[in-house]
């Protein structure tokens, strides 16, 4: 388990069997800076066939103020921005 400390929105917070934690969304938006394109495309991919969030649902999030100088946040709008990607 790593922990990351960061000053994490409510909305960005789940819980899953009683542990707080961030969301699929929020979760990769922290992940995708770690990752290879392809790797990335494969996980939103996997997230929306579980439908742990929605295309809108990521690019409302992140063109929030908090989300504009993300990396994950650039990185998961080009992943989204190229339809081969998630094809």
């Amino acid at each position: 388990v790593i922990v990351h400390y960061d000053n994490t929105p409510e909305s960005d917070i789940t819980s899953v069997d009683g542990r707080r934690c961030t969301t699929p969304l929020r979760t990769v938006i922290d992940l995708a800076p770690d990752l290879d394109s392809e790797e990335l495309a494969e996980i939103i991919r996997d997230c929306l066939a579980r439908k742990l969030f929605t295309v809108e649902e990521a690019m409302t999030r992140i063109a929030e103020p908090d989300m504009l100088t993300r990396p994950g946040a650039k990185l998961l709008r080009e992943a989204l921005g190229d339809p081969g990607g998630m094809t």
